[in-house]
């Protein structure tokens, strides 16, 4: 259970941090950029060589470096139905004051129409020194230039528009083939057509310089005109939108080979599963067997549950061996309906007191099968007859309870292998004092994990679009699941056995007596007169987690007189039914009295730490509470 829970809250964390992964970083208050000096060369061969040096200022102290968002996508200004692309390469940072190692990242808007690269400079374990750094980035820029028939150009968004922080001062240079032409630019929020401060043409390059700040929403924009023929390659690269897959990163291909492997790791996994089928008798009902002294072939099983026949008798063997032939495992259900069915059978009594339950041997001898026989001995090692055991949780350091449930639990596993009701024996019990619950927190805790991490994605995706590795990572991840669904379903399956055809004829009894007590009511029962069915099923109704229904059913019958009120195997201050200790409270009875003892403890109790106010000498350890702690 506590691993369960550590998942869920593991899960739990992964799923909120997946939930702000997309959340940008926030320029403190103060930060402002000092400098920031552009110089774009034109390459004959159209592509942009761009080196920016940035002279940062933070406002703070504590601070890790910097980002740099490059617009590397967006709509066609020409037709709304394309986008244009521009392909960034060769990024390399330096800074002589700051670390200057970086990582690329893109993130995707308005489905992937709108991509910006972030260039994110600095480092987690490390920190600025000071409160400035100069940074020198450079890359190269494909699509760049615009195409006209007199000529070539360069109309570039230089600083963009979404800094955090204010621009003091923007230089901007541009060099081309065989010298600029003309030039112009402009600065504010977009759409604005007010001139840059300064704009010339120097030695046959451009010049713009900003002086006043470029504030958070504002921007400079440079047009730069080129000879025609001057470069090659001076069409903007337009494409189609991207198509829903591409808007993720993913391809036709891969995802195809992606729901492949998903289908054949499900499809795989079921055959494996059903491989490892029960084995049933050919051309017979379900739960019948070949007469004696004749055979009969066998298949594999693939009868569903609801095709087995309703039986309206158990079969002839014990309620706790109907038990482990039904799922494989032997926990305190089989004890409980074992305990229940020597009481019925006057093996045990049990006495009710104050709440306090207790079983009283009343004779061993009764006992038949084997698990039986190591129960009691267990509960009642010298075997006298008024022997007694309270049903309650074991003291410190009292490991009978446990002792005898366990090597119940060994015995009727021993048993089933005897009498060949398997092919493959299912996992041999250790510790039977258990809910057998133990996949159910897990599983809540996976399924919650990946509730609150599908929604925090959905969240992120919603208000900051999807990030470039989402695809890639549904792709890989999809197929792997599955395969992980299908191994942990064969390791489930392989946990119960493997039953061979008479075991699978039993199963097939008790899935069909099962069905009987889900569904019949009070006046459907069948009993003789003065038989007492309540007693008589209550073991078979415990295995099958039926009781507190059985006990509604049948005290029905002892309202209308046709069941006695008080069972031959319970005693005590007020009727069985009257008590309050239900039939669905056996199991919880019963798993509190063999559950493993409580751990003793090293600290507590109500000693005087003085030594001549107690009888025990004071020591380190001997106070109450207790715990530790350490550095970090």
């Amino acid at each position: 259970m506590r691993r369960a829970l550590g998942v869920v809250v593991t899960m739990l964390a992964v799923g909120i941090a997946l939930a702000g992964y997309a959340v940008p970083a926030s320029a403190a208050i103060g930060d402002r950029v000092r400098s920031m000096a552009i110089a774009y060369e034109v390459g004959a061969d159209g592509v942009l060589h761009v080196t920016e040096t940035i002279e940062y200022h933070f406002g703070d102290t504590d601070r890790h470096g910097i980002f740099r968002d490059l617009v590397v996508r967006e709509p066609y200004a020409d037709n709304a139905t394309k986008d244009q692309r521009y392909d960034v390469t060769n990024v390399q940072v330096s800074s002589p004051t700051a670390p200057d190692e970086f990582d690329l990242s893109t993130t995707k808007t308005n489905k992937a129409r709108d991509q910006v690269l972030r260039i994110k400079i600095g480092s987690s374990g490390d920190s600025v020194p000071g409160q400035d750094a100069t940074y020198r980035i450079s890359y190269d820029v494909r699509g760049a230039l615009r195409h006209f028939p007199d000529h070539s150009e360069l109309y570039w968004d230089a600083t963009g528009s979404s800094w955090e922080a204010s621009l003091d001062h923007v230089t901007v240079t541009v060099t081309v083939p065989q010298g600029v032409t003309r030039v112009a630019c402009y600065e504010g929020p977009p759409g604005s057509t007010e001139s840059c401060n300064e704009k010339s043409i120097v030695g046959g390059k451009a010049v713009f310089t900003q002086e006043t700040d470029v504030v958070r929403g504002e921007q400079l924009t440079v047009v730069v005109g080129l000879k025609p023929g001057a470069v090659s390659n001076d069409l903007p690269i337009v494409v189609d939108p991207p198509g829903f897959l591409a808007r993720y990163g993913v391809s036709w291909p891969a995802a195809i080979v992606s729901l492949a492997l998903t289908a054949l790791a499900i499809v795989g996994g079921k055959i494996l599963v059903r491989s490892r089928s029960d084995r049933r008798y050919d051309g017979m009902p379900p739960g019948t067997v070949p007469p004696e002294g004749r055979t009969a072939r066998t298949v594999p099983d693939r009868v569903a549950d609801k095709e087995i026949p309703v039986a309206f008798t158990p079969p002839n063997i014990t309620a706790a061996e109907g038990g482990l032939l039904l799922d494989g495992t032997v926990d305190t259900s089989e004890v409980a309906a074992t305990l229940v069915d020597l009481a019925v059978r006057g093996a045990v009594r049990i006495e009710g007191e104050n709440d306090v339950r207790t079983a009283v041997l009343v004779d061993a001898g009764i006992a038949e099968a084997t698990h039986e026989k190591a129960l009691l001995k267990g509960l009642f090692p010298k075997q006298e007859p008024g022997g007694e055991v309270r049903l309650v949780a074991p003291a410190v350091g009292d490991t009978r309870p446990q002792r005898a449930a366990e090597r119940m639990g060994e015995a009727l596993w021993k048993r089933a292998a005897e009498r060949n009701w398997y092919l493959r024996m299912p996992r041999r019990p250790k510790v039977v004092a258990s809910s057998g619950y133990g996949w159910v927190p897990f599983g809540c805790g996976v399924f919650l994990a990946v509730l609150v991490g599908l929604v925090g994605l959905v969240v992120s995706t919603v208000k900051f679009g999807a990030p470039s590795w989402l695809g890639p990572t549904i792709v890989v991840v999809l197929p792997v699941l599955a395969l992980l669904n299908a191994l942990i379903d064969l390791f489930l399956h392989n946990r119960k056995g493997r039953r061979d055809a008479r075991g699978r004829a039993l199963t097939d009894q008790v899935i069909g007596f099962r069905q009987y007590l889900t569904t019949a009511e009070a006046d459907q029962l069948r009993f003789e007169d003065g038989e007492d069915i309540f007693s008589k099923y209550l073991p078979w109704a415990l295995v099958l987690g039926l009781a507190d229904r059985w006990q509604q059913i049948c005290r029905q019958l002892v309202d209308s007189g046709r069941l006695t009120a008080a069972p031959s195997w319970y005693s005590g201050s007020s009727s069985y039914y009257d008590s309050g200790w239900t039939a669905g409270s056996i199991s919880t009875t019963v798993s509190s009295t063999f559950a493993a003892p409580p751990t003793p403890s090293t600290g507590g109790g109500s000693s005087s730490g003085f030594s001549s106010s107690s009888s025990s000498s004071s020591s380190s350890g001997g106070g109450g509470g207790g715990g530790g702690g350490g550095s970090w």
